[in-house]
Parts: C-alpha cells; structure tokens; sequence
C-alpha cells in the first residue's frame, strides 16, 4: 500500500513539472514559474526520499530530464535544484539497481553539467554552484551503483576508458582551476570516490600520471595565488589515497607484485616502476615544503602521506625516502608539546619496524650537523629554527633507540659552537647602548635591585634581537637533548677545553653554551630537591670550571677593552647559577664574587649594568638575605679588601669609587674606622692623579660620603660635649653713670681682704698624702677629657687635607670640597669637653681652613676683585658662615682684616641685585643667583656679628652691610643682629628711612617740621 500512497503524492508536482517544462519550450512559460514547479517537486522527494525505489525513481527522473535537455537555457537556480533531486534519486532511489546504460548517461550528463562542453570555452560557462553539485552527483554515483558497471568486480573495459577518462579530466579541472573552495573540494571527495569505487587498479594506473600532475600543480607552493588549506588538506589526503592504491607494495596490481610468471612482464613492470618512482619522487619533493605550513590540517595530512608511503610503499618508492623520512623529523618537532609527542610515537612505531631507517637517520643527522654553522649564521629565521628542531628531534629518536653516536660527538660539539659563534657574528654589530652619568650611581642601582627581589631572568645576551628569540629556545632543546643523549660527557669536555683554548666569538659561545647546561642541571637539583633531601654534593666538573673561568673573567677590570662585555655578561649569569645551586653554601664564594658584581653596576654598558644588578638581587636571594643592602652590609669587610687592592695598586677605575660611596652609604658610621687605610690611598691617589677632574670629584664624593655619615654616629662614637656648641655673644648695652660706679665699687672690694688672716693651728695636721717628688707634675685637679675617637681623627685628617685640594681649576669640585669641609665642621668643634682640648684639636684646623676659604671669594687674577663663578660665591660663604659659627672669637682679627673685602663684595653685588629687580621684577629677581649671593653675604655678616662679634672699627662697616637693603627687607636675624650692637642706631636708621619715604610736611628740604616752644630754639634734625 505505501508504493501507491507515494505514487499519489508524487504523481502531481511530476505531472506539473513535466507540463511546465515543454511549455518553457516552446516558450510559453517562465523559468520563475519552472523553478516553483521543481522546488515544489523537491519537496515532496524530501518527504518520500525513505520510502523511494528503483521504479519511483524512473517515474521521477522523466521529467527531470526535460530540464537537463534545456540547461543551456535555464538558471542556474533551476539546475541547482534539479540537480539535487538527481543526487536524491540516485542515493535514495536507484541506490544499487541502477542499469548500466542508465548510469553511463547520467556520468555523461553530470560531467557535462559540471566541467561544460569539451568543445567550448570554459571560462565562464559553468556556474560554480551547479559544478559543485554536480561532482556531487557523480561521487554518489561512483559510492552507488555505477562502480559496479565500471570495474569494481572486473576489468574496465576497454569501451568505459575513454568515459572513465573524461570524467577524470572534468574532476581534475575542477581540482586545479576551480575558483571557489566547495567546488575544489567537491571535485576531490569526487576523485576519492572514483579511485575507491573503481576496482580495476590497472585501469588507474592510466590516470595515475594526471592525477599526481593536477595534485602537485595544487600543492606546490607559489604556483598561484594562496590555496585555502581545506584544498590542501583535501589533495594531500588524495595524493595519499592514490599512491597506496596504485604503487603500494601489497597492491595486486603492483609490478613487483603481479605478473612474476613471465620475464618479459617482470620486466616491463619493473621498468614502469622505475619510471614512475622517479617522478612520484620530483613530485613528493615538490610538495614537502607544505611541512611548514601554518595550519595543523595540513601538516596533519603530509605526516599520514608520509607515514603511509613508507609503511606501504617502501620497496617501490625506496628513492623517496631520505625526504620522507626528514619530512618526518621535522614535523615531529611541532612546538605544540601533544602533537609533536604524538608524532613521535607514529614515527617510532614506523622506525621499530624497519631498523634501515636508523641508517638513514644516522645519515641524515651528519648533514644536518655539518650544514649547523652555515644555517644558523643564514638570516632566514625560520630555515634556522627548523634545522635546530630537525637535530634536536633526529638526537631524541636515535637515543631512544640507544644507537652509539661516538662517532659525531666530536663534530656535533664542535660545529654547535661553531654555530653559536656564527650567530654572535651576526648580532655582534648591534649598537652597545650607553647609560647617563645620572644612571651609574650604585647606590641607586643597589635599591633598584633590593625593589626586584627575587627576580629570576637575564635579559638575552646573544640572542638579543627580534628574531633571534626562536633560535635561541632551538638551541637550548638541542642541547637539552645533547645533555641527555650519550653524547653529554663529551659535549662537557669539549666546552671545558674551548674555555681555555679559544678566543672571541667562540669563546663567548662556549661559555654560553656551558651556561645553559648548568642552568639544566642546577634546574635538576632544585627540582630533586623538592622530593628528597639528598646530602650536598660536589659540583660537577663543568659547573666548576665555568665558575673559575668566570670569576677570572670578573677579576679584570670593568674598563678593560680586552674582555667583551658579553663575555663579562654570561660570567654573571654563571655567578648566579652557582649561587642559585648552592644556596647559602655560596655565602664564602662573596670573598671574591661579591666586589665584581658591585663594579658592573657602575658600567657605562646599560646592558652588563642590568645584568650586575639582576645578579645581585639572585645571589641575594639565593644566600638567604632579605635585599641587596643586607647583602652588601654584611660582607663589607671583603668590599673593604677587594677595594682596598684595587687603590693600592692604583686601579683608578670609577668603579671602585662608586663601590665604596655605596658601602659607606649603607653601612653608615659603623664601617668609618675601618677606612683609614683606604683613606690614605685616595689621598696618594688625588697627590698622583690631581689633574683628572672626574676622577677626584668621584673620590672626593666617597671622602664627603664619609664625613656625612660621621656626622650622623650614635653619642656613643662621637659625643658633643656640653656648653661647646657656638654662643651667640651678649647683645650690646650701652654704658651708663650708674655701670661706672659699680665697676669701681667692685674693684674696691677686689682690693680690701675679705677674711682675717689665719692663726698657727694648735694641733699637728691630719696625715696627707705625701708630696710629689722634686720635677714632677702636680697632681692634675680635673678630669681628663677622654681621647678622640678613630672617626673624629678620620673626619679631621680629611677635612685637613681636602683644603688643600681648593686650589682645583673646577669648579664642581670646589664647590664639592667646600661642602665637605662645611659638612665636617659640626663634627669636629664640639668633641672635646675643655677649652683646652678644643684649643689644640680644632682652632688650629680652622685657622688652617681660613686662607685657602679665603681664596676662593676672589678671581684668579687679582685678589681684590671678587669672583664671577656666583654658584662657587654662595657655596665658599656659606662655608665661610659655618667656619665662623664655629671658630668664634678666634677668628675676630681675620675677621677684621677680611671686612673691606667684604664691603666691596656687598657693594657689587647689591647693585646687580637691584637693577635685576628693576629689569626683570622682584620675583624673578629673587630666583637668581645673584641674590642667592646676596643671601649668602648677609647671613655671614650675620653670624661674624652673632658668633665672632666685631671690634668698635668695624661697626660702621656691618651698619653699611645689615642696615640697609638687609634691614629694610626684614631678613631672618638681621634686626636682631643690629640690635645687640647699637639699638639706638638702628633706630635712627629706621626714622630716617620712614622720613625719606613720607617727605617734610612743609617744603620739601627733606627735614622735620621744627617744634616751637617759647625760649627754646630747636636745630634741624638732619638723616
């Protein structure tokens, strides 16, 4: 009962589909209504299509072929749809039970509608759309019944070839020149179909030329425009297909399978081989660079072909595969880790089973290991990483396969040297970028490597560029499997020999290469470490040597041209990895390690500065210190030796300089009695080499560094000693009738006895201590004051000596030793508890500091005329200001003689401070250095008045300096000043500037209004 319910839903939209095509031709309908006719006929086949047969089918297609006739006239939407109700027909109708006749027409049909006539053009002739179903409709043909008619159970006869070779060549058309990807891979799932469905082998062989050409036309690169990796992935799968149907050494209708009964046969089947091997072979080489192509897909594919062919074909195809087998090697190096291991294994399996493989691997591996240096040192960035994986891959297989690689272990060390050398060449004329002089200060770097505590990475050394990045990781899994192969003893040897036998590149790349396998193994300990607590070991050879070699390296001076600061660079990162190894074990290795690494931080090399300061804060971290300072605080006995060497020996490196100003820095007071030997040596430095400005300034910033921190010790080192700080002096009173009379009374009472004189004791006095023997020094009544400390006596030798170096024709650094000796001073008054004490200690050295202070107020040429070096003015009179504060009295007479210089001084420069002011305003005025000057020269003045005091001769000189401009502006202790001096004389300077400001009331003569009382007659009061 179904067939006639499926007649009767079928039979309409056929009836109507019939009808409307042979009125479309005699032209009395449109397509528009056609096409409703077939999609209604589509329909109600989606409906039916479980239930369709054989007959239904026939019923079906007559009037789908009114439409095939009329393709030329149709749309393609029409054919589109027609063409699936055929492709449904035929899986779901015929399926099996399609006549031969019947299925020869429908491949002539269907060829026809998707290659176009082969009479005519076709470039644009065929819609894409209708070819790609179309090579739909054929490849269910060949999945159905038409490969039964066409040879699957027998030999194609001889009148199918020329239609089986049609349809080849559409399908194949549709392969190389199909502009659009579903009709590519719509022609290949058809030519799949066609070599699985035809049986006949020895029919395929006819094709087999044409269809490996059309596959290699497609897969060779840069043949045309890009092809979209689906294809690829498609033709390659195909490719596959055919070459192990065709050529497969199991094949029956291989040649060196079949036809062994007859010689002649043999013959000519062996000479086909040949042929074709030869050719399959141009065309797999054409094809094998797609191993590096970018999709997963497609390298998926070529590692199955090439798996396939040498499990399959490997008789008939033996000259194909030392390239199989390389196309293996690499794309078993895949940087994903699961798609390379699984490779891997595939390639295992497949090498197990034929041991000649391992021959040819061994071969393989010497060429490649030859051609390293010459690769590597290639600016193709990508042969470079692949030729890297290639060997790191081939050394993994054969080792896994314990195969003795004695015989390369000479050659592979070697040229992996001469690889990394030839890698340094290339990069080795990169520009060295310079750091600022702002940017060497250690101390600085010091906290900036204590705020990156424990950070673990190096920037690249060698492999510094952008795209050196790749070689750099493939030369480190080379390695890495080096390390781990048989070949790890000698590979060891052979680095420690170059470190003592090479020179340059080859040098910088046996040390770079030794560090990486050290930084493999020191990975290894920490990594064991983490499961067992293994007793300390003895370092292994390589790490030993590369340790030693390194600190020599380290021992030579930063500034030496000789050592490449690369080479200084991997020694660093060696340091590091040692230190990283044996932990706080490192600690007594900081004797020699600690002042190297302290000096590269002070290189003019941005790139050796990072390094020294990365390998710092890993060493600290390594030895169990909390940051970079504790580190250096607490080995600061080894800086003191290591730099100490350095002086003594007249090393004038900065280095050792910025090394000990950051040791002082950080250690403070503590480490100051330590230093007087180092003290001594920079002072027969600066005798030797006093004219290197730069040189002394950065010694003279240690000494000052010194004094600095002196002046911060605890009470317990230096202890200012009570009533010895600067006393300001008694303000001035003016001396009245009533001062005289006590004055003499008191000298009267001086004079008179104030006791009755004594009487002769009645009784015999007590017993006392007996009398000191003739010439000895009366017992002393007061308490000895104790003696300097070793940090006073540093602070004073050094300030002694730094006035000796004023003299200096820079300027910086007059300024840098005037700032030392005003640091110093405040150090150096107050230490002893007597007058006597200060009187021998102190007062001399002031009046050693006064003259070469002095010189420095005047111009070279002339010592009245006052310098024009204005920063240096303000620095020497501020000096001059705390000289005074501290000397006191003691400095009146010099005082007194230094006045009219002084008032010269005052004079000039007032005078520029005021046309300043009246140019550029008073703001901007005040910023100037001019009046900084200015500052500075009344603040002296201020202080010889407050702390030395001054002599009746000299008042009217500090009235000139302090009474005008000074006065009038209010600076900070000036009134007050003035005051101790003469208060009525600041008075009457105050009226007579109030009176020049207001003017007379009446005329203007510049005098007060006259009072007038009766008798009196008053003078004028004249300013």
């Amino acid at each position: 009962m179904i067939g006639p319910l499926i007649i009767v839903s079928l039979k309409p939209p056929c009836v109507e589909l019939s009808q409307a095509a042979l009125r479309f031709k005699v032209n009395k309908t449109t397509a528009k209504e056609l096409l409703r006719t077939v999609d209604q006929l589509s329909g109600t086949l989606q409906a039916v299509s479980r239930s369709l047969d054989a007959k239904l089918a026939d019923y079906v297609f007559f009037p789908l072929s009114h439409i095939f006739s009329e393709s030329n006239r149709l749309p393609s939407r029409v054919l589109e749809r027609a063409l699936s109700c055929l492709r449904l027909l035929i899986c779901q109708g015929w399926k099996d039970q399609l006549s031969s006749e019947v299925g020869k027409q429908l491949l002539i049909l269907l060829s026809f509608l998707a290659g176009g006539s082969p009479t005519e053009s076709k470039t644009a002739q065929v819609d894409e759309d209708v070819a790609a179903i179309a090579l739909a409709c054929i490849t269910s043909l060949f999945q159905s019944s038409v490969a039964s008619s066409l040879g699957s159970r027998a030999s194609v006869s001889a009148e199918n070839i020329p239609l089986l070779g049609h349809t080849v060549t559409v399908i194949l058309d549709g392969i190389s020149n199909g502009s659009a990807t579903k009709v590519c891979l719509a022609a290949c799932t058809c030519l799949s179909a066609l070599i699985t469905g035809i049986g006949d082998e020895e029919a395929l062989r006819n094709f087999l030329p044409g269809i490996v050409s059309c596959l290699t036309k497609v897969l060779s690169p840069g043949t045309r425009s890009k092809v979209p990796y689906k294809v690829l992935h498609a033709c390659i799968q195909l490719l596959d297909q055919v070459l192990c149907k065709i050529i497969s050494d199991d094949s029956s209708s291989s040649p060196l399978h079949a036809h062994q009964g007859t010689k002649t046969d043999s013959k000519g089947g062996q000479t086909w081989v040949e042929a074709t091997a030869g050719q399959v072979k141009v065309a797999l080489s054409t094809i094998m660079p797609l191993r590096h192509h970018d999709h997963q897909e497609v390298q998926e594919a070529l590692f199955s072909l090439c798996i396939s062919v040498l499990s399959n074909c490997r008789k008939a195809l033996n000259n194909c595969t030392p390239m199989l087998l390389e196309t293996l090697v690499t794309l078993s190096s895949h940087p994903k880790p699961d798609d390379g291991a699984r490779r891997s294994r595939q390639l295992q399996q497949v090498i197990t089973s034929d041991p000649s493989l391992l021959d040819l691997l061994q071969d393989s591996l010497y060429h490649w290991t030859v051609a390293l240096p010459r690769v590597v040192s290639s600016n193709d960035e990508h042969k470079q990483r692949r030729s890297l994986e290639q060997l790191s891959t081939a050394y993994r297989l054969l080792s896994d396969h314990s195969i003795d690689l004695k015989a390369l272990n000479d050659l592979t060390a070697s040229n992996l040297q001469s690889g990394v050398a030839a890698a340094i060449q290339v990069s080795s004329t990169q520009r060295v970028n310079s750091v600022s002089e702002g940017s060497i200060e250690v101390s600085r770097l010091l906290q900036f490597a204590t705020s990156i505590q424990g950070r673990r990475s190096f920037a690249p050394v060698i492999f510094d560029s952008k795209g050196q990045g790749n070689v750099m990781l493939g030369i480190q899994t080379l390695v890495e499997q080096l390390d781990n192969s048989t070949m790890s003893s000698a590979l060891q040897r052979s680095l420690m020999e170059s470190l003592k036998s090479t020179t340059g590149n080859e040098l910088i790349a046996s040390l770079w290469l030794a560090l990486q396998l050290m930084a493999r193994h020191s990975l290894q300990n920490l990594e064991t470490e983490q499961w067992l607590n293994l007793p300390v070991e003895r370092l292994d050879p390589l790490a030993e040597e590369t340790y030693f070699f390194s600190l020599e390296i380290l021992e030579k001076s930063a500034y030496d041209d000789a050592v490449d600061w690369r080479l200084q660079a991997l020694s660093l990162e060696v340091v590091a990895s040692q230190a990283t190894t044996q932990k706080q074990d490192f600690r007594p290795e900081l004797v020699d390690a600690l002042y190297p690494i302290l000096e590269r931080m002070g290189s003019r090399n941005a790139a050796l500065q990072q390094h020294a300061v990365t390998c710092l804060s890993i060493v600290s971290t390594a030895c169990g210190y909390s940051s970079a300072s504790e580190l250096v605080v607490d080995n600061a006995d080894y800086l003191v030796n290591a730099i100490a060497v350095k002086l003594n020996t007249f090393d004038i490196s900065p280095q050792a300089s910025q090394v000990m100003l950051m040791m002082v820095r950080l250690c403070g007071s503590t480490i100051i009695p330590y230093l007087d030997d180092l003290i001594e040596s920079i002072f027969a430095i600066l005798g030797c080499y006093h004219g290197y400005p730069r040189l002394v300034e950065s010694l003279f910033e240690v000494l000052n560094a010194v004094v600095e921190e002196g002046a911060k010790s605890s009470p317990r080192t230096i202890k200012p000693a009570i009533g010895m700080t600067p006393t300001p002096r008694q303000p001035y009173k003016m001396t009245a009738v009533s001062d005289v009379v006590n004055r003499l009374q008191a000298s009267k009472r001086k004079s008179e006895p104030t006791s009755p004189p004594p009487t002769p004791p009645t009784e015999p006095d007590p017993p006392t201590s007996p009398a000191p023997e003739s010439g000895a020094p009366p017992p002393s009544t007061t308490e000895e004051s104790p003696p300097p400390s070793k940090t006073h006596s540093l602070i004073h030798t050094i300030t002694q000596q730094t006035s000796y170096h004023l003299s200096t024709p820079s300027a910086p650094l007059r300024r840098l030793l005037l700032t030392l000796i005003a640091s110093s001073l405040p150090t150096l008054s107050p230490l002893s508890t007597t007058q006597a004490d200060k009187d021998a200690t102190f007062l001399p050295l002031v009046a050693t500091l006064w003259p070469h202070i002095i010189r420095q107020l005047f111009s070279s040429s002339s010592s009245t005329t006052p310098t024009s070096d204005l920063p240096t003015l303000v620095t020497t009179l501020e000096t001059l200001s705390s000289l005074c504060q501290f000397g006191g009295s003691f400095l009146l007479s010099r005082v007194s003689d230094l006045l009219p210089s002084l008032l010269t001084l005052h004079s000039h420069l007032e005078n520029a401070l005021l046309y300043e002011e009246k140019t550029l305003g008073r703001s901007r005025a005040s910023r100037s250095l001019k009046c900084k000057a200015w500052d500075a020269l009344v603040g002296l003045v201020v202080t010889v008045v407050t702390y030395v005091g001054i002599t009746q001769e000299m008042e009217d000189g500090v009235f000139e300096v302090l009474g005008g401009e000074a006065l009038g502006r209010a600076k900070e202790g000036v009134r007050t000043a003035l005051e101790g001096l003469n208060p009525d004389a600041v008075w009457l300077l105050e009226e007579g500037k109030r009176f020049e400001e207001d003017g007379e009331s009446e005329g203007d003569n510049g005098r007060w209004k006259r009072p007038v009382v009766e008798g009196w007659d008053f003078v004028w009061l004249v300013f």
